[in-house]
């Protein structure tokens, strides 16, 4: 009875694919005469040119830093979840584990969240779980990310600083400290006038993230 069902599929198979055979090939023909064959060319020359130039510049940043640096390429940054997380290609067996602080070259990105052993995810400093130790000038504050921007809180009102002052990780917690977050970009009172709060202008272009390096 079995192998009655499956030589009917197979005719039922081969049936269909004659009737249809001519607009599949019609189909391609259509969709080959459509492509863009030099716009193709040109967005992957494009990208393999990003690809060299973020390379080139992590390669010279890796060679001034003081750090020990895994680089790795981003794979995947979920669209329902991109103010939130990626997701990279190097895991515990590159010596990453939860907690470890990832940069590029222009600043810090985020944090290690969940650890496979070749593969790790990222929250960023983007993400509504952000909560990181920081420091602007000689005070220490406490940057997250609400109403869809950076601030830092936490600051008293007699904070020396203005706009423009650098922002970096304070050294408190598991970060390293002197990492770049970014800068002041206004500075606020809380309700009670007691209380400093920053609105950050971040150093990385979260929009565009393609290569990072972990700090082990």
């Amino acid at each position: 009875m079995i192998k009655k069902y499956k030589d009917y599929i197979i005719l039922l198979i081969v049936f269909l694919i004659i009737i249809f055979s001519s607009n599949i090939n019609s189909f391609l023909m259509s969709l080959d005469n459509n492509l863009d064959i030099t716009s193709i060319n040109n967005n992957y020359c494009e990208s393999l040119e990003r690809d060299y130039n973020d390379l080139l510049s992590i390669h010279e940043f890796s060679l001034a830093s003081n750090f020990n640096l895994v680089v790795s390429k981003v794979y995947l940054r979920n669209i329902y979840e991109f103010t939130e997380t990626v997701s990279i290609y190097k895991g515990s067996n590159d010596d990453l584990d939860v907690g470890l602080a990832v940069i590029n070259d222009a600043g810090l990105v985020g944090v290690i969240k969940d650890v496979d052993t070749s593969s790790s995810r990222v929250t960023l400093l983007t993400s509504k779980n952000s909560n990181i130790s920081v420091k602007v000038n000689e005070a220490y504050g406490i940057l997250k990310y609400q109403g869809g921007k950076l601030i830092v809180s936490n600051l008293s009102s007699n904070t020396n600083m203005a706009v423009g002052d650098k922002i970096y990780t304070s050294g408190i917690g598991n970060l390293p400290g002197d990492i770049l977050v970014g800068e002041v970009a206004k500075i606020d009172l809380n309700n009670t006038e007691i209380e400093k709060i920053i609105t950050v202008k971040p150093a990385v272009d979260f929009e565009n993230i393609n290569y990072v390096m972990v700090v082990v």
